[in-house]
C-alpha cells in the first residue's frame, strides 16, 4: 500500500496542477473574451453631456440604416417588375416625366428634412447647451489644464497648491492625466509642431489642437476610473503611438494626489531645464 501510495501520489499531484492550469487558462480566456466583447459599441459615456452624443450617433445610424433599406426596396421593385421574363419585354425610361420629377422631388426634399436640416437641429442644441457651454473661468471649482501636443505625445501642466500657471510646483505629466470627479476640467490647447486632435473617447469630447492658436474644450466625469487619450488627427509616421490614460478620482482621493504631486513638482523644479517650462496666462 505504502508503495502504491509512493506511485501514485506524485502523478495524482500532477494531474491536478494540469488541472489547475487548465482552469486558470480557461478563467484567463474568459476574461480576455469577455474585454473583446466590450470593445463592442460606443461604451456607456463617463461625461455629463456624453449621451447627448450617443443619442445623436444612434439616431444617425438609424435614420441612414432604414434610408438604406427604403433604397434597397426601391431598387428592387422596378428590377423584379420591369424585369424581362416569357411574355414581358423588359422596360425603361430615364424618368424625364413631369410625374417622375415631381416624385423625386418629394423624396429629396423629405431625405433633406429627415436626415439633414433635423440632425442638424438637434446637433446644434447638443452644441449650445453642453459641448460650447465652457464653464466660467471665475468658478473655483473648475479644474484647468493646459495642454501642449507634439509629435508624439501629449504634455498636461496644471498649476499646483499657488493655483499660477508657470510656477515651479505646476505638476506637470506626460500623456498622463488625473483629473476630479464631478468637477468641470477646462482645456486650453496649443501645438508644438502639426494639427492634433485630443480625443476623449469616453467623455466624448474631441477637439483639434493648432500650432500657433490656443483651443478651448471641457468635459465633467460622472464617474471615476481609467479611461483612454487619443490623437485623433493624423500627424505623422508615428501617430498611433500617441495615446495616454485619463484617471478619474474621487474628491478627497484626488486632493491627496494634488498636494503630493506638487510637492513632488517643487522639489524636483529645475529652473535650467527650459525645455519643461512652457506655460502661459490662462485666458478667460
Amino acid at each position: 500500500m505504502h508503495r502504491l501510495q509512493t506511485l501514485l501520489l506524485p502523478r495524482l499531484k500532477s494531474c491536478a496542477a494540469l488541472l489547475a492550469l487548465i482552469g486558470l487558462t480557461g478563467v484567463a480566456r474568459a476574461q480576455e473574451a469577455a474585454e473583446t466583447v466590450n470593445r463592442w459599441g460606443l461604451g456607456e459615456p463617463a461625461s455629463d453631456y456624453g449621451y447627448r452624443f450617443t443619442d445623436l450617433f444612434w439616431l444617425i445610424t438609424i435614420l441612414v440604416g432604414v434610408s438604406f433599406v427604403l433604397v434597397l426596396i426601391l431598387i428592387a421593385i422596378p428590377v423584379i417588375r420591369d424585369r424581362a421574363r416569357p411574355g414581358h419585354k423588359a422596360s425603361f425610361d430615364h424618368g424625364s416625366s413631369l410625374h417622375d420629377k415631381q416624385v423625386t422631388t418629394v423624396i429629396s426634399v423629405i431625405t433633406f428634412l429627415v436626415l439633414d436640416a433635423w440632425v442638424l437641429v438637434i446637433a446644434m442644441q447638443d452644441l449650445r447647451e453642453a459641448y460650447w457651454a465652457y464653464p466660467d473661468g471665475d468658478d473655483e471649482g473648475v479644474y484647468e489644464v493646459q495642454v501642449l501636443a507634439q509629435q508624439w505625445s501629449w504634455n498636461f501642466r496644471a498649476a499646483g497648491a499657488d493655483g499660477e500657471f508657470g510656477t515651479a510646483d505646476d505638476i506637470l505629466s506626460n500623456s498622463e492625466l488625473v483629473v476630479p470627479v464631478g468637477r468641470p476640467v477646462s482645456f486650453q490647447m496649443t501645438s508644438k509642431d502639426v494639427i492634433h486632435a485630443l480625443f476623449l473617447p469616453e467623455m466624448r469630447m474631441k477637439k483639434d489642437v493648432n500650432p500657433g492658436d490656443l483651443n478651448k474644450a471641457w468635459f465633467q466625469a460622472n464617474r471615476s476610473g481609467d479611461f483612454t487619450i487619443l490623437c485623433a488627427e493624423l500627424c505623422g509616421f508615428a501617430h498611433y503611438q500617441m495615446h495616454g490614460k485619463l484617471t478619474v478620482l474621487e474628491q478627497d482621493t484626488f486632493n491627496e494626489w494634488e498636494q503630493e504631486a506638487s510637492k513632488l513638482a517643487l522639489a524636483a523644479f529645475d529652473s535650467e531645464d527650459t525645455e519643461s517650462q512652457w506655460a502661459w496666462d490662462w485666458e478667460q
